[in-house]
């Protein structure tokens, strides 16, 4: 049992690390940069790098001292292994606060490339904490890293963190304007709170960016008829003909366009109906 008090010393330890960052970090935003576009950036990149990590620090560490009441019931190896995660966090995000300014140090082109493979695989693999690392690990070097932010803000969307992949996935868009890819990610985002017509809204610009995409072209026709757009649904049907005539969806949507259409006809008609009969 002498191992309980140098285990009980090494979670305070731990924890007083943890807290010393959170009240450290901070300072990195003291300074007043709104004015400089390159500065604001690097703002923004080091608010997500902080918030993840006070995200961490509330889901991961808040078990710490339920941990060291219960070691002495036999969970001895468990709380080890949770203390050596905790370190192993609190050291990565101390590593990400010493980042090199922008500029210095920054991964090339070819660098991001295979990491973000790697992040996408870890990602099929279901392993979404070293993916996220990988993501973060690259906008802590290239602060203005649109696939690294993309990435990031699907990784967050296929685990259901809404709100942060829409700021995410928003601020990827300011970094690059009418990106096709990231207003479809963020259109996928407006249909899994069941916003149809926002996400047409970004399906649109989608699709002017990139009008001959087929995988574009299926989910613009879909969002126009979830958001009973017959005038997107019958463009993006045309679309679609003229590019993938072949595709096995198009008598689908087809017949879906047509019993909107009858359905929209009869509910017009009978409005002019109730309407003629209150005259």
């Amino acid at each position: 049992m002498i191992w309980i008090i140098p285990l009980i010393f090494l979670i305070l330890g731990t924890v007083s690390l943890i807290l010393l960052l959170i009240r450290k970090i901070p300072q990195l935003r003291v300074i007043n940069v709104d004015s400089i576009a390159k500065e604001r950036t690097r703002k923004i990149k080091e608010q997500l790098i902080l918030q993840k990590f006070q995200r961490i620090g509330g889901e991961r560490f808040k078990g710490v001292g339920t941990l060291a009441v219960n070691v002495a019931k036999g969970a001895s190896k468990t709380g080890r292994r949770a203390v050596q995660r905790l370190y192993s966090l609190e050291q990565y995000y101390q590593k990400l606060k010493r980042s090199a300014s922008e500029g210095q140090h920054a991964y090339d082109a070819e660098t991001i490339h295979k990491l973000t493979d790697g992040a996408e695989a870890l990602l099929q693999k279901e392993e979404v904490i070293p993916a996220e690392k990988i993501y973060i690990d690259i906008i802590s070097h290239n602060p203005k890293s649109v696939d690294a932010y993309e990435g990031l803000g699907n990784l967050y969307l296929s685990q259901g963190q809404f709100e942060q992949a829409r700021e995410t996935l928003q601020f990827t868009l300011r970094l690059s304007p009418m990106d096709a890819s990231v207003l479809v990610s963020l259109a996928e985002l407006e249909m899994k709170l069941d916003q149809p017509k926002v996400a047409l809204t970004h399906l649109r610009k989608a699709i002017q960016k990139r009008p001959k995409n087929p995988k574009y072209l299926d989910l613009y026709i879909e969002i126009s008829l979830k958001a009973g757009s017959l005038k997107d649904a019958q463009d993006g049907i045309k679309r679609l003909k003229e590019v993938n005539p072949e595709n096995q969806k198009i008598q689908d949507f087809e017949a879906r366009f047509l019993e909107q259409k009858a359905l929209y006809a009869t509910k017009s008609h009978v409005s002019t109906d109730d309407a003629s009969q209150t005259e």
